[in-house]
């Protein structure tokens, strides 16, 4: 009976051991990644694991895979993968040790949107627009919505376009208390597609300091009457000629964000869905 006890011991500590040799890695396909019961693409697929989940690796088989990604092979490995409620068989190409930020979903009707590694101040990472053309997503001070990947998944429309354009508010000022604006004043840039990266990857735009540049001639032109008004001929012709940014005798800085998707159907129909990004004052 001890003999046996020990035997039950030692399995158990075995098994343990296994457990305990698992890698964590997390899952580095944008559009998810399938989980199967064999070691081969042509394996069930027991469920899709979505971008960022955590997984354990068991074990590592001798069957290589690569993948043709736009343009890019990707290489690697079969190997054995546990999650909370499956077992099963991964690509490795697409798994990364390091862990990745979560992912903000938007369920449109005929497709689903991510986008990847942004930071919220309010943490709600699901947004609904199959009943509703515009959501909100708060942005935290640490961060921005520009430069990141928009992955369109399970997209069943026959087109989709992405616009951006910016919210920017302007003020000025100087020595002269009377040469101020007492109140930000509020401008929309035009709306410009977004870089597509692959067929279902985009990226969103970053204002530069051209940008800006072009938006503070753009702002006290339309200001002109009123910059003139308080500061003179002299003050609105200085502020074009300076070509640092942070030396205008402005304050410029981004309100809001916009990403506009312009979805054509099947049957050629067009919608209209737009991400109003907020972006925090002071940022």
């Amino acid at each position: 009976m001890n003999y046996l006890k020990k035997i039950l011991a030692i399995v158990l500590v075995f098994n343990l051991g296994i457990v305990n040799a698992q890698e964590e890695a997390y899952v580095a396909a944008e559009s998810g990644l399938s989980l199967r019961d064999q070691p081969d693409v042509s394996g069930k697929m027991l469920t899709k694991l979505a971008y960022g989940e955590a997984i354990g690796v068991l074990e590592e088989t001798d069957k290589n895979l690569v993948v043709l990604d736009g343009g890019e092979k990707i290489s690697g490995k079969w190997v054995k993968v546990e999650t909370r409620n499956h077992i099963g068989y991964v690509f490795n190409g697409y798994l990364s040790p390091n862990k990745i930020a979560r992912t903000i979903r938007l369920n449109l009707n005929d497709v689903k949107v991510e986008i990847k590694n942004l930071a919220t101040s309010d943490y709600k990472r699901t947004h609904d627009l199959k009943h509703e053309d515009v959501t909100t997503i708060n942005v935290d001070a640490s961060d921005s919505p520009e430069g990141k990947h928009i992955i369109l998944v399970d997209n069943d429309y026959k087109q989709v376009s992405l616009f951006q354009r910016y919210e920017n508010s302007f003020s000025f000022m100087s020595t002269d208390s009377k040469c101020n604006s007492n109140e930000w004043k509020q401008f929309d840039t035009e709306w410009k597609p977004l870089k597509q990266l692959k067929s279902n990857t985009f990226e969103t735009l970053t204002y530069t300091e051209k940008d800006w540049k072009h938006f503070v001639e753009t702002a006290t032109d339309n200001l002109k009457e009123d910059v003139v008004d308080k500061c003179g001929e002299d003050w609105l012709a200085y502020i074009k000629t300076i070509e640092n940014i942070k030396d205008y005798p402005v304050s410029v800085s981004t309100n809001r964000v916009f990403i506009k998707f312009i979805l054509t159907d099947s049957e050629d129909n067009i919608s209209e869905k737009i991400i109003e990004f907020e972006i925090p004052k002071g940022s």
